[in-house]
């Protein structure tokens, strides 16, 4: 849309009323970009201010000769997405408890550990595609779609692996109330 156009131009000379109309027009479907990707209110929120703070540093890098206003501004939006789900998973918060943990948690936690010898030993005994294949889904906390993309393989094989691996340790461990083989 040539207004968009002419609102960025504006931008780009720091007109504060243009961005303030561009930011009428598009701040909703950025943070809808950035909610459905992050599903997360408060990190949508965060990264549409992100966005938008680009858009008033970087609007003079736009190029009408290159695609439309809303496709350089959603582009934008899509991209600081991205960008906030790296940074989620390379520095992932991890709550603190509210209180001291009792005397049956620290049982519980130990315990725990304990139960997690046999998984390991029955991991240790899949190929080495299909243990990566669920400890990136199941420890990781990645999609098979990610896997796929992250092992350069197609989606298909991972699903594979996955199924094939599970039919294996399914074999390998014990059930619950029995000892390991």
């Amino acid at each position: 849309m040539a207004e968009d156009e002419a609102l960025l131009a504006r931008v780009a000379h720091a007109d504060p009323d243009a961005f303030e109309a561009l930011y009428a027009r598009y701040s909703g479907p950025a943070y809808s970009m950035a909610m459905g990707m992050l599903r997360d209110a408060v990190l949508a929120q965060e990264v549409t201010q992100d966005v938008f703070l680009a858009i008033w540093r970087g609007a003079q890098e736009f190029d009408p000769a290159r695609g439309s206003a809303r496709t350089w501004i959603l582009s934008v939006a899509h991209h600081k997405t991205v960008d906030a789900i790296r940074r989620s998973r390379r520095n992932p918060t991890v709550p603190l408890p509210d209180e001291i943990p009792s005397d049956a948690d620290v049982i519980e936690a130990a315990q725990a550990r304990v139960d997690a010898g046999p998984v390991r030993r029955a991991l240790e005994a899949l190929s080495a595609e299909q243990r990566a294949a669920l400890v990136l889904a199941y420890y990781g906390g990645y999609t098979q779609q990610e896997i796929a993309q992250r092992l350069r393989v197609p989606l298909g094989t991972v699903k594979t692996r996955m199924r094939d691996g599970l039919l294996r340790l399914r074999t390998v461990l014990p059930r619950e109330g029995e000892t390991a083989p």
